[in-house]
């Protein structure tokens, strides 16, 4: 009984590997796991990629609030700070294990500069020990937060480090920002060993302050895992892109980096767009007239689309537009040079390789570029779906044919192919996110939109009518909506009939009793 108690008293980091060694070890190929990954998501179905919360919360979520548990968690430091204890530290770290440290941070900051009779030598002795020691994610976030309270140049490495992980680049970010003299360049430093959400932090805070910077932000700063969106601006502005590409002639990795940023600037979303940017007039000009003469690909055509598409915008946007550096002339200009540009029958073969290419962002903008040029490419993605037949993106490509007899031929191909077994486990309540729901997914694209398809996909259908991902079984339900009750055979419509009296899902059950309403079943 001793031994099962001292056990119980031990502290939460004991015997476990601390986050920094664990990085550490990874070198510069960090990948996006923690060793606290399994007790931090236990319970949720969800897993945000490394960083993907504190970011998507930090640039859409509201100010952090200080709460009596923050309040707790700073008395807990005062109080190690005063009169350091291994029972205080084991207190504070296990109070950081269970919260959400992203969500209040800003105000514990503000609170720990204000607490009275704090020792800041041992808050940063502290900070130090819980980011280098710590082996569960919030304790570590915590201390890298308090270490940019300080002058911290000299845990430089530990920082760094850490920082390489998209899970802690935010915080890693704004203690260099606040502790380094030389921050702007130890910030550069990092900026090219993280490409998430990470990069987005950085990018965002990085100053122009040279030209390497410069060049850095217009050719390759843009380019992140999550949305180029986020970037698109802050790299145009920060970068100089409207200089860069005033020049007769530019290099193709300045021309391609320029190519990323307008693409995004167009897409607009979370983030300034295209109508933010105030060189927008001058920029898109220069693009279409260095694309002219520059060695093209699917990607800069697919661009002069976009830039066509955007100058056809309805009139009402366009006259908002014309106090805004544009006019008319210039729009017609633009227009003209993009339609002497796309027709040109050189692009069908170049978009033909692209749709043929083992890489799929040549892939992506070659089906974007065919749509727009007319070119039949179905039976060339069929083919690469035959030798990558598990590839996500051709199932989203195929099945939007209007073809009966293809949908047929590719329904046959995906039912030969897809773990129907594996899937039809009976339904349940499972949002079909992960590694472990891929086959699902794929079944979900299909029968998404088999309601315009009678009679084809039967077996599909069935698996999706038993699947325990609910979308699958509400798609599978869509379906049927389409199809005639003479069409469904005594398969299905036994299936529905069993689905009704188990589905766990009150709003699938709703749709179950509408839908044999609707077939008199």
């Amino acid at each position: 009984m001793v031994i099962f108690f001292e056990r119980a008293k031990r502290p939460l980091w004991e015997g476990r590997t601390s986050i920094y060694a664990y990085i550490k070890v990874q070198g510069e190929s960090v990948d996006g796991s923690l060793p606290d990954d399994e007790e931090f998501w236990s319970g949720d179905k969800i897993r945000w990629v490394a960083g993907g919360l504190d970011g998507a919360f930090g640039h859409h979520g509201g100010s952090a609030k200080m709460t009596d548990e923050a309040r707790e968690l700073v008395q807990l430091l005062a109080k190690q700070s005063r009169k350091p204890k291994r029972s205080t530290r084991k207190a504070l770290y296990a109070k950081l294990v269970k919260i959400d440290v992203g969500g209040m941070i800003d105000a514990v900051l503000d609170e720990v500069r204000k607490q009275p009779g704090i020792q800041p030598d041992a808050v940063f002795m502290e900070a130090k020990w819980l980011a280098e020691h710590a082996a569960h994610r919030n304790a570590v976030k915590f201390g890298i937060a308090l270490l940019g309270l300080f002058q911290n140049g000299q845990v430089k490495e530990l920082l760094l480090t850490l920082g390489r992980h998209e899970e802690f680049t935010l915080y890693a970010t704004v203690a260099i920002h606040n502790g380094m003299e030389d921050c702007n360049q130890v910030l550069f430093e990092l900026a090219g060993q993280v490409h998430g959400w990470g990069k987005i932090h950085i990018v965002e805070r990085l100053e122009p302050a040279s030209q390497e910077i410069k060049d850095w932000l217009l050719r390759q700063g843009c380019q992140n895992n999550v949305m180029n969106e986020y970037l698109a601006c802050t790299c145009a502005r920060n970068g100089g892109l409207q200089e860069a590409l005033s020049a007769e002639r530019v290099d193709s990795a300045l021309l391609n980096g320029a190519t990323d940023i307008i693409e995004a600037l167009l897409n607009g979303g979370p983030a300034e767009n295209i109508d933010d940017y105030e060189y927008a007039p001058q920029v898109l000009w220069d693009y279409v007239r260095l694309v002219q003469e520059a060695e093209t690909t699917a990607k800069h055509l697919s661009v002069l689309f976009s830039i066509h598409d955007f100058l056809a915008e309805d009139e009402e946007k366009w006259t908002a537009r014309m106090s805004s550096g544009w006019s008319e002339q210039l729009r017609s200009d633009m227009r003209e040079a993009c339609q002497l540009i796309m027709p040109d029958t050189k692009w069908n073969s170049m978009v033909m390789d692209a749709v043929s290419s083992s890489d799929m962002s040549d892939v992506y903008y070659g089906i974007a570029c065919a749509e727009k040029l007319g070119l039949d490419i179905w039976d060339t993605l069929y083919d690469q779906l035959a030798a990558n037949p598990l590839e996500d993106f051709y199932y989203y490509q195929l099945i939007r044919s209007d073809d009966r007899d293809r949908i047929h031929r590719f329904v046959q191909f995906a039912s030969e192919h897809i773990p129907l077994q594996q899937i039809a486990t009976g339904p349940g309540t499972e949002m079909g996110f992960g590694e472990e729901y891929a086959a699902h997914r794929k079944l979900g694209v299909i029968l998404q939109c088999l309601d315009r398809f009678e009679g084809i996909g039967a077996e599909l259908i069935l698996t999706g009518l038993n699947s325990p991902v609910t979308s699958n079984r509400n798609m599978a339900i869509k379906a049927l909506e389409g199809w005639g009750i003479s069409a469904w055979g005594e398969q299905l419509v036994h299936a529905v009939t069993h689905l009704s009296a188990v589905e766990p899902e009150a709003s699938v059950q709703e749709w179950l009793d509408q839908l044999r309403k609707a077939k008199g079943l």
